[in-house]
């Protein structure tokens, strides 16, 4: 079935051919078989067979040559795509090797490019080594030399721009060199702030260099450099917070001083850590004397001194340790002066003049060595005061206010030196009081409280100093009878205040120092002119004002120690003069602490303790304790017979041992009148422009008064009750 199936018959072909007879079908053994019916089938088939089997092998001649021929043409397609392929392949090869021989060069100049990139880096990585370097020329010594001489101005538009490179540079390239030079732009540009007054970038400057600082070391950076550089940013904030009158500035200036002691006190210490060291110490025996610790800034300055000198600040090798020898000595001869050690005094103060005009000579206009001179100068005024020699005096002081204006011309805007220009103008006032020459005196006081004013801007510690001589000056006024000069000083004063007021927190000491000194002059005013009510509520109002605040600080302390000792001695004199004479007591009792507080060795200190203790005394003997007036006033009788047998020229020396020699008087009654009689001889003998004065009047009448009733004459009500 399955070869008729393959030869193309139907499936019942062979049922066909048995129906029609032409096959029969047999079964031999269980084996069916076909066989054809008639032998004369046989050659029908076989042609049959044989035309088949040639129509067979010609369809399959047919089929090969057919699949010959597909062969042969996929052959030829095969042979064409093996040629393209060859070609491609050709060209791949060929470009291969171009490829090849680019990319040898390429490697090659890939090689090269490397080498030059990387030398290129070193190259680059050398210049800006050499830019660092020179950037820490430029934050350091440059810096210190345009601090020395160039106008301030510059040096902050200088140091602004080293700040902003530093703040443009991505924090990749901040490296520990790159921040420290930064820091240090930072405390130059907070340098120049403060001294130009504008205190609250040179705080914001001096705090980021601080962190900046102090984050390098935390991450242990303790090198010298940084170390050194940590120091400066807290001295300079020291200083900022000296002008806002903060008791944290000797703090962060105490933290640089012990920050520099290891580096500076080693066997071999560098160069740098001894000159910032001596510059930290500089600063802290300013601040030392500032706050009426004279024996400790004496102390800090002369080893200041020492390390300026072995670093050739004598010899002249290192001229920035000459200026800085000169300025140290300049605090420390001020110390000495309010010491009373006057002897000291001259002989350093010489020695400091000495150095700094030899370092002038070489370096004209050196800020520094000129501000030295100017402190020296104002220091040996005071001593030439202590020894009563108001020529010298005045002398002295002309010279410290010619050094100031020279320091004005080469930068008129540096507030320290308006400042101690104010310093020289007051002082030049109070010595021509002391010569007796009171009015000439006012325009020097009127003139200082104009430099002061403009100061100001400077912090708080300047408007301090502003409320201190706005006191003197309007007191003084009102001492001469100028009531209205007195009141329009203190009105011109007030804008200060009410500024303080809104720029200080609640229970600022600073504020209180102020309110206090400006009601100190309307309570002298009304005492000058015997309203003797509203002087003592005034001063009264003063003192417990003064009593309930708390300073914080030395330099606080010192500073309501003034207030207090003022106003109470106001009080305790009004007291006296209203009968009320254990108020009085007390009152002066009071002042008499306050001004040993504030000092107590110079001449001027012992001369104004002197005159409290007469005024306590005189209590005394009004309560009828003559014994303790006796022991009180002894002392003071003793010191103005000595002042009396060195005083060249002070014109009010005499009416203080008149005063003194009264009270005594009253406490001996066996010498009562001889020393009545000298008392009302020196106060006879004082010039006339002090005798017309309404304190001195005081005293006379008193002293006339006594010598009246001792010789047992009637006395006026007026003149008993001036008593």
């Amino acid at each position: 079935m399955a070869a008729f199936k393959e030869a193309g018959a139907a499936p019942n072909a062979l049922s066909v051919l048995v129906n029609r007879r032409l096959l029969r079908v047999e079964e031999r053994l269980d084996l069916r078989r076909v066989e054809l019916t008639h032998d004369v089938l046989c050659g029908v088939v076989k042609s049959s067979r044989d035309l088949r089997r040639e129509r067979e092998a010609r369809e399959a001649t047919e089929r090969l040559l057919a699949e010959q021929r597909s062969r042969e043409l996929a052959a030829r397609r095969a042979l064409v795509r093996a040629r393209q392929i060859a070609v491609g392949c050709t060209v791949l090869a060929v470009a291969a090797l171009i490829a090849a021989v680019l990319a040898y060069f390429s490697t090659q100049r890939a090689r090269r490019a490397e080498v030059e990139a990387q030398q290129t880096r070193a190259t680059a990585e050398l210049a800006r080594g050499q830019a660092e370097h020179l950037l820490g020329y430029l934050s350091d010594d440059f810096v210190r030399e345009l601090e020395s001489f160039g106008r301030l101005n510059v040096l902050a538009e200088f140091s602004q721009r080293q700040i902003d490179y530093f703040h443009a540079l991505p924090p990749a390239l901040k490296g520990s060199e790159t921040t420290r030079n930064g820091a240090l732009a930072l405390v130059h540009h907070a340098r120049a702030m403060r001294t130009l007054g504008n205190l609250d970038i040179g705080t914001a400057n001096a705090t980021e260099a601080e962190q900046l600082l102090e984050r390098q070391r935390a991450a242990g950076d303790h090198s010298e450099a940084t170390t050194i550089a940590l120091a400066l940013a807290y001295a300079i904030n020291a200083g900022i917070l000296d002008n806002k009158n903060d008791p944290a500035g000797p703090t962060a200036g105490n933290r640089a001083s012990e920050l520099l002691r290891p580096l500076a006190e080693a066997p071999n210490a560098s160069v740098a850590a001894r000159r910032a060291y001596v510059e930290v110490l500089s600063r802290i025996g300013y601040e030392q004397q500032a706050a009426n610790q004279l024996e400790d800034a004496v102390r800090t300055e002369q080893r200041s001194i020492r390390f300026a000198t072995a670093l050739g600040a004598r010899d002249l090798t290192d001229l920035d340790m000459g200026a800085y020898y000169a300025e140290s000595a300049a605090w420390m001869v001020t110390a000495l002066a309010n010491l009373g050690r006057n002897e000291e005094a001259r002989k350093s103060g010489a020695d400091a003049l000495a150095v700094a005009d030899k370092v002038l000579e070489r370096r004209p206009g050196f800020r520094l060595a000129l501000h030295a001179e100017q402190i020296i100068e104002g220091a040996l005024a005071a001593v030439a005061q202590n020894d009563l020699n108001l020529a010298e005096a005045i002398r002295l002081n002309e010279l410290e206010t010619q050094t100031s204006l020279t320091l004005l011309k080469l930068d008129p805007n540096n507030l320290t030196s308006i400042n101690n220009l104010g310093v020289a103008d007051q002082t030049q006032g109070d010595f021509l009081w002391s010569l007796g020459k009171v009015r000439e005196a006012i325009p020097f006081y009127l003139k200082s409280l104009d430099e002061y004013g403009h100061a100001a801007v400077g912090g708080v510690g300047f408007v301090v100093i502003h409320s201190f001589d706005t006191s003197i000056t309007a007191f003084r006024q009102a001492q001469i009878g100028d009531a209205a000069g007195s009141a329009a000083t203190v009105a011109k004063g007030a804008p200060f205040l009410t500024k303080l007021r809104k720029s200080e927190p609640e229970g600022s000491m600073a504020v209180v120092i102020v309110e206090a000194m400006e009601k100190i002059p309307a309570a002298g005013g009304a005492f000058e002119r015997d309203d003797l009510a509203t002087a003592l509520r005034i001063a009264t109002d003063a003192v417990g004002q003064l009593q309930s605040a708390k300073p914080d600080g030395a330099l606080q302390a010192s500073q309501r120690s003034i207030s207090l000792y003022v106003a109470s001695h106001i009080a305790g004199r009004t007291e006296f003069r209203l009968g009320n004479f254990t108020a009085a007591e007390q009152s002066e009792r009071t002042a008499l602490a306050a001004r040993k507080e504030w000092g107590n060795q110079a001449t001027p200190d012992q001369r104004d303790l002197g005159e409290v203790s007469t005024w306590l005394a005189l209590s005394l003997v009004r309560q009828g304790r003559r014994t303790e007036a006796a022991q009180t006033i002894g002392p003071v009788v003793k010191f103005q017979r000595e002042l009396t047998a060195r005083n060249h020229d002070d014109k009010w020396q005499p009416l203080e041992l008149a005063c003194a020699l009264y009270v005594q008087a009253l406490t001996d009654k066996n010498k009562s009148a001889a020393l009545l009689r000298e008392a009302a001889a020196l106060v006879d003998a004082l010039p006339p422009t002090l005798r017309a004065l309404h304190d001195v009047r005081l005293w006379r009448d008193l002293i006339r008064q006594t010598q009246k009733e001792a010789a047992g004459l009637s006395v006026p009500a007026a003149e008993r009750s001036a008593g």
